[in-house]
């Protein structure tokens, strides 16, 4: 199977070492956590019940990758807000906490692109 055909957070072997797809063209492996680029024709094998285990948390992230992930997050709470406010006439500020606690930070930090 070819790298772009995985779904983000599936395991797979690549050369040897067991990785999870954190983005379009990247991985992380599963046991540094470091994030690598993966080219789009890489060849690699899926592992079996991948889908079911969750990747794990990268060990640093580069200045650049916070700030995508902090917007990206940022954006995700905002359509979250907006989604709440179009449905409902009166928005309480429960409500509006209710939209963090539906938007999980741990699932943006394994988006890395």
């Amino acid at each position: 199977m070819r790298f772009p055909h995985l779904k983000i957070g599936q395991g797979f072997i690549y050369q040897g070492k067991r990785y999870f797809k954190t983005g379009p063209m990247t991985a992380s492996e599963e046991e540094s956590g470091e994030s690598c680029m993966i080219r789009r024709s890489a060849e690699v094998m899926t592992l079996e019940n991948s889908e079911e285990v969750k990747p794990p948390l990268p060990k640093s992230f580069s200045q650049d990758q916070v700030v995508e992930l902090m917007e990206a997050y940022k954006d995700e709470l905002k359509a979250c807000l907006q989604a709440t406010m179009k449905q409902q006439a009166k928005v309480s500020p429960s409500d509006l906490l209710a939209c963090v606690d539906r938007v999980p930070l741990n699932e943006f930090l394994t988006r890395l692109k």
